[in-house]
């Protein structure tokens, strides 16, 4: 992934069963937490609402005394952020998310609390295209995002700030998603074109030949990698079988370019069409 600063590993993706003499779960407070390993370089916590349910995640590659390492050092922040999580769905049981200190956003796939500041004008980072000025810091170690903003108690500056950062994850993740989809799909665009994030409840992608943009509707942020490739292989099914005239042609021409773009587009699709699904919260 990108540098820690502004990337999110994928909760949902590639974790495998540890080898022989690896740990295979940790015990602190009285919390049997378990840790999965996946291909990706990198060690954090993930906690699920409303209890704050902890995971480990890490590199399949890591060593024991690697991973003791990592919980000796961050556990006392893994500790503030699940008491910040239970505090807040002790005050509320709503799940849904305001973007206030305690709520749960969820980026492909992976939850991150968030806790909002205060920022001092003189401090603010300007804010592109007109939205409030806001700040971010991400600590990715223990899956928390913190948003700065100039009032706390506007929903617009706290959304803002958080979607200045999820746009840009959305966007240079989906890069290489569409990419795989592309290349097992056996099928691209022509010419070079631009991924961007916008606000839509239309399409989830649009690809957009006169531009020469292929939009992403930020309704993706919080669902899983292959949800994101799902919706490109859709898009590009689209894209490539606009011309075609025949109906049965155009029909198998979209299946195939579906089922060999996205492998587990059916479990994507239920995904996305369930109306009770957590990543349907913010």
């Amino acid at each position: 992934m990108d540098d820690p600063q502004n990337s999110t590993r994928p909760q949902t993706s590639g974790e495998k069963r540890p080898s022989p003499g690896l740990i295979g779960a940790i015990s602190f407070d009285g919390i049997d937490c378990p840790v999965c390993r996946t291909d990706v370089p990198e060690t954090y916590f993930a906690f699920e609402p409303p209890s704050a349910t902890p995971t480990l995640f890490t590199d399949c590659r890591a060593t024991n005394k690697q991973l003791i390492a990592f919980v000796n050092q961050w556990l006392p922040a893994a500790r503030d952020v699940m008491a910040d999580m239970r505090r807040r769905y002790r005050k509320s049981p709503s799940t849904h998310c305001r973007y206030q200190t305690g709520d749960v956003a969820y980026v492909y796939g992976r939850p991150f609390m968030l806790r909002v500041y205060p920022q001092a004008m003189g401090q603010m980072h300007h804010a592109s295209r007109g939205r409030a000025n806001v700040g971010v810091r991400v600590v990715t170690q223990v899956s928390l995002v913190e948003l700065f903003v100039i009032q706390t108690g506007s929903f617009e500056q706290r959304r803002g700030s958080f979607i200045s950062w999820a746009d840009d994850i959305l966007v240079r993740n989906a890069l290489g998603l569409c990419a795989q989809v592309s290349e097992r799909a056996g099928v691209s665009l022509e010419g070079r074109y631009t991924f961007r994030a916008r606000e839509s409840h239309d399409r989830l992608i649009y690809i957009d030949q006169r531009g020469s943009n292929v939009w992403l509707s930020r309704d993706l942020i919080p669902f899983p990698p292959h949800c994101m490739a799902y919706a490109f292989a859709r898009a590009l099914a689209d894209h490539v079988c606009a011309d075609e005239d025949d109906p049965v042609e155009r029909a198998q021409k979209t299946h195939q370019i579906v089922e060999c773009g996205c492998p587990d587009w059916r479990l994507a699709h239920d995904i996305l069409t369930d109306k009770d699904s957590v990543f349907r919260r913010q």
